[in-house]
Parts: C-alpha cells; structure tokens; sequence
C-alpha cells in the first residue's frame, strides 16, 4: 500500500467509527461479530486491493484516547500499533488546518455545526482528495456546503 497520497485522486479515509467497527472484527471470530462489523470488514476485504486506505491523526487521536480509557489499555495500544500498519495516519497539516478553518466558518455562516473531531477529519480528507467513509450522521451537514464540498460514502447505510 502507498503511504504517500500527496497527488492521490482516489482511496478512502476511515473515520474513528468505521476503524472502530475494523478493528473489533479483526480480533473477534465470525460468528462474534457484529452486523456493523460484518460489513465494514467485507467492503474492506473488497476495495483493499484496489484502492488505498487512510485515517487522520485526528481519528488516531480518537482512538488512543479509547485505549487508554479502556480496561485493556496496554494490549489495545499494541493492536493500535498493528493496526496503524494496515490503516496509516495522514498528517494533518497546515493545509489540514486551513480547510478546517473554511469548513468551520462556512457552516457557521448557514447555520450548520459539526463536532471540531468530525470536522478535522472531513478536511483531512478534503485535503488529500478522497473519499470519507463514515456513518456519522453528524457529517450530514457537510451537504449543505456550497463551497467546500467534502466527498463521503456511507458504508453502512442499507
């Protein structure tokens, strides 16, 4: 897998529920998982050939902060460092930082908000060009953006 998207035009960036959701069913056995679970693995298992799969370091962020609030917290670190092989981290940028800046206001001119998390992580994704898999419906109000669109899909949507 290519860990440097600096001129990619296709791949996906997970956001922390759809890691979450990868992550849990990698170490769990089939009849164990989830129906969320189940789904996300599938479409990975699908596309991962094909295309290249990223988180940002804002969604890292997300899931230290999980491990180390958990009662396993060392062996989750340790799956966090494996699991960074497989899904690796794009840095989040001075460019990160300015589609940020304009994501947040132009959703403050119309009257939309978004979490500062869920917003860091559309605007990594706006900076590398690709595709935001996520089921926040939070990320809805990324639709109402005139200006500065943010492609996402929606893996868990039936």
């Amino acid at each position: 897998m290519n860990n440097s998207v600096e001129n990619a035009a296709d791949g996906y960036l997970l956001d922390t529920n759809n890691c979450i959701y990868y992550s849990n069913a990698l170490k769990k056995k089939e009849h164990r998982r989830s129906p969320k679970e189940k789904r996300i693995l599938k479409i990975i298992y699908f596309i991962q050939y094909n295309t290249s799969l990223y988180m940002s370091e804002a969604t890292l962020g997300e899931l230290i902060y999980g491990a180390e609030r958990s009662q396993h917290k060392e062996y989750n670190l340790e799956q966090l460092e494996k699991f960074k092989q497989a899904i690796p981290p794009l840095l989040v940028d001075q460019e990160v930082w300015t589609i940020f800046g304009k994501l947040k206001a132009e959703l403050k001119r119309i009257g939309r908000t978004i979490a500062d998390m869920d917003t860091l992580i559309a605007a990594t994704a706006k900076r590398y060009n690709l595709i935001l898999a996520t089921h926040d419906s939070n990320l809805n109000n990324l639709d109402y953006l005139k200006k500065n669109t943010v492609k996402r899909e929606d893996w868990l949507q039936k």
